[in-house]
Formats: C-alpha cells, sequence, structure tokens
C-alpha cells in the first residue's frame, strides 16, 4: 500500500509535464476561409515611431504611412483572409501635421495614415502601439469536393490574376510554359495542388540572391534563376496566375530570419530604418497569397520553403504584414518617380533642396507565446518520462515482489 502514493505521483506529473509542452491546436474548418488549423501562435506589443526633423527652413513634407491592419476572418476589409494578424491599434497621435491628418485605404483594402507638415524647420511624428497576435496558419487535407468554382466577375481577377503588369507578365511564353509544363501540373489538379507545384517548382529554379537592389520581377528571376524574397514571390504570383488563380505579394518584416526561432514571454527587439543614410537592420521581407474558392486566401513563402520547413500552404508567427497587393501610385511623387511595386516603407515625400533627418523605429515586446517546444527540449522530456516510466514498473514490480504469498497446507 505504501507505493500507491508515489506511483500515482509520478503518473501525475507525467500527465502534467507532456500536457504542458503541446500548444493548444485551434481548427477552423466551417465557412471560408475555412480548412486550416493553428498550431501555435504570439503575441507582440509593437511600438512604432516615426520622426522627421527639417535642418534646412524649406518646407511640406508628405507622409503616407502603412498600419498593420487587423486582417482576419471578422474583419470587413479582409473577411476571406485567416486570422494571420490580429491586431488592435491601443494609441495613436500624430504631432504637427498641416492640415489634420487622414485615414486612406487603397484599392486592395490597405489602410494608411496620409498627412503632411508645412512648419518650417520643424518636426512631424507619429506614434503608435499595436497588440498583434500572429498565427501559424496551416491548410491542408483539402479535397476536390470543398473547393467552389470561380465566379469571374469577382474584383480580385481584375486585382490578382487577369492583366499584366510590370513584374508580373502573365504573357511571357516562357513563364507560360513553365506554368503548364515545366511544373509538372496535370489536367485533373485541383488549384491547391497546381499552387504546390508551382511552389516547388520556383524553389528548385531559383538560387536565393540578396545582392539585388532593385526589384526585377518574375521574367528576370526566370530568365536568370535568382532572386531574393521579392524575385522568389513575383515568380510564383505570375505561374498562378497564368493557371487563372488569383494571387498577390504580401510585403512586411520578419522578426527574425531563422524559422526555428521561437521567443519567449519578455523579450524585447528594436528595429530602425534611416532612409536618408541607406541604413537599416529592418528585416523586410515578402510572401504569397493564393486564392481558392470556398477555402480562401492560402500563404505560401517560396523563399522560405525547403525540405526541412514546409511553407507552401502554411504561415508562421514570425512574419508581420503591411501591405498586399503591387503597383502603388505615390500622389506626392512626380512621375515616373512615383510608382512602386512595393510599398515603401517608410514612405516620405520631401521637397528636392530638403535636408530631413529620418528616424524610423520600432520596439516589440514578446506578451503570450503558445509555441511547440524545440526538438532538444523534446529530446530533455522524453529522457526524463522514459525514466519516470521505468522507475514506475520497477514500483510495481518491487511492490508485486514482496507481496506475501498464500501457502496450501495438504494432509496426507
Amino acid at each position: 500500500m505504501r507505493y500507491k502514493k508515489p506511483i500515482f505521483s509520478i503518473l501525475i506529473f507525467i500527465v502534467i509535464l507532456i500536457s504542458s509542452i503541446i500548444p493548444i491546436t485551434r481548427v477552423y474548418a466551417t465557412t471560408p476561409p475555412s480548412n486550416y488549423i493553428i498550431p501555435q501562435y504570439v503575441k507582440y506589443s509593437v511600438e512604432m515611431n516615426v520622426t522627421v526633423t527639417d535642418l534646412s527652413g524649406t518646407n511640406d513634407y508628405y507622409f503616407m504611412l502603412p498600419r498593420l491592419d487587423n486582417r482576419e476572418p471578422n474583419s470587413l476589409m479582409w473577411r476571406d483572409t485567416p486570422p494571420y494578424q490580429e491586431s488592435v491599434l491601443l494609441y495613436h497621435d500624430i504631432a504637427n501635421s498641416n492640415p489634420n491628418p487622414f485615414l486612406s485605404h487603397d484599392r486592395f483594402n490597405n489602410t494608411f495614415d496620409y498627412f503632411n507638415s508645412t512648419n518650417l524647420s520643424g518636426t512631424v511624428s507619429l506614434s503608435q502601439h499595436y497588440n498583434i497576435t500572429l498565427n501559424e496558419i496551416i491548410f491542408s487535407n483539402i479535397s476536390d469536393l470543398e473547393i467552389g468554382e470561380y465566379d469571374w466577375n469577382e474584383d480580385i481577377f481584375d486585382l490578382y490574376c487577369n492583366n499584366t503588369e510590370e513584374y508580373y507578365d502573365i504573357n511571357d511564353l516562357d513563364l507560360i510554359y513553365a506554368s503548364n509544363v515545366l511544373s509538372g501540373i496535370l489536367p485533373a489538379d485541383n488549384e491547391v495542388e497546381k499552387a504546390e507545384k508551382i511552389g516547388n517548382f520556383v524553389v528548385d529554379h531559383l538560387t536565393y540572391d540578396d545582392t539585388l537592389v532593385d526589384e526585377m520581377g518574375a521574367s528576370w528571376a526566370y530568365d536568370n534563376s535568382r532572386g531574393d524574397c521579392s524575385e522568389y514571390s513575383s515568380l510564383m504570383i505570375t505561374l498562378l496566375r497564368i493557371q487563372n488563380i488569383p494571387a498577390r505579394k504580401v510585403t512586411g518584416f520578419v522578426l527574425s530570419n531563422n524559422p526555428s526561432f521561437k521567443p519567449s514571454v519578455g523579450q524585447e527587439f528594436t528595429f530602425s530604418i534611416d532612409p536618408t543614410g541607406g541604413e537599416k537592420d529592418f528585416l523586410g521581407h515578402a510572401w504569397v497569397e493564393y486564392y481558392v474558392e470556398n477555402i480562401g486566401w492560402i500563404p505560401a513563402d517560396p523563399t522560405w520553403h525547403d525540405s526541412s520547413y514546409s511553407y507552401i500552404n502554411r504561415i508562421d508567427y514570425l512574419r508581420f504584414n503591411f501591405n498586399v497587393g503591387a503597383n502603388w501610385t505615390i500622389p506626392f511623387l512626380s512621375p515616373p518617380n512615383d510608382n512602386f511595386s512595393e510599398f515603401p516603407v517608410p514612405c516620405i515625400g520631401v521637397p528636392l533642396l530638403a535636408l530631413p533627418d529620418v528616424e524610423y523605429k520600432m520596439k516589440i515586446t514578446i506578451l503570450e507565446t503558445n509555441l511547440k517546444p524545440n526538438m532538444s527540449f523534446i529530446l530533455i522530456i522524453s529522457i526524463v518520462v522514459i525514466i519516470g516510466v521505468i522507475i514506475l514498473v520497477v514500483l510495481v514490480v518491487g511492490s508485486a515482489a514482496k507481496k506475501p504469498k498464500n501457502r496450501n497446507k495438504y494432509n496426507y
């Protein structure tokens, strides 16, 4: 009897230990966006500060700064989007703007703070504080029966599919051949299967090159077999559009370039950009979303996709979303310098002879995590559990061995 209590305690310890290392998984599989799970997430505090001080006595500075939008199904702007970025703006202030600042929404539903300053030798600043939850999203086991028929009259086809744009040439014969033949797509493949094959083709065809200064586009990337995240994304998007699958680029930044990185509560990170000096430690990044009817916008990051980390139909908890779409015309800049395929952050228009001192700083603090442990930690826990089981078996066997034996007496 004296062994029952320690045996019970060991069992409780093992159960608690195992349950503590398994993150809570949320499942969504009813209405679009559907067929995805959230196995991990991280909640962040994000403080953003932009300050421009005029050193030349000029005026008329223009600012167009993207917000970290709330990108989840309950948002009117992003109803077909899974909860990639659950964002709450806690604080917002713009100082010394003239006239009053206002919010602007573009045709892709991105949100911008738009304002200017006409104060001579003055300082204008923007400060924002968000609480943001970034979810790991995984789409899997999508069957043909779950995929609906496209409505070709929807706006998303004009925005993200039907038209050749700079860097997305859907009429390029080489890209058409790559999409239809080299990717390995079969006539019976559904949209998800096509996207998986195209993503794998892009990864196999391109070699990562971080020396590119300018965005080069899909055709250049295909012809030269190299590129950075912009070219990886542009090539995948163009090959998807050739298959009549709406696809768009997402731009933002990542907390780390290491896919296995797991932040811990209380950690702090700071990033900065100096647009005038060209210096930054801001980890800008681009990736892809493609649309499947009845499912929604599905993520893919061909730049990070490899045999160790799958990023087709999956996205992680490390990337912050600024914009979706491409080709913005900046109203306060003059042609031909007013068009950008990827929206510049920060976007500030200054007079020709101005001498601005620009500071763009961001502080990120980890508030909460729900993450799977690293493999080394799992190995340690496994060893502890095995030792616990061995101890449990020894106690049980020892307890049984010490029980008195029943003896039968026979009379002859």
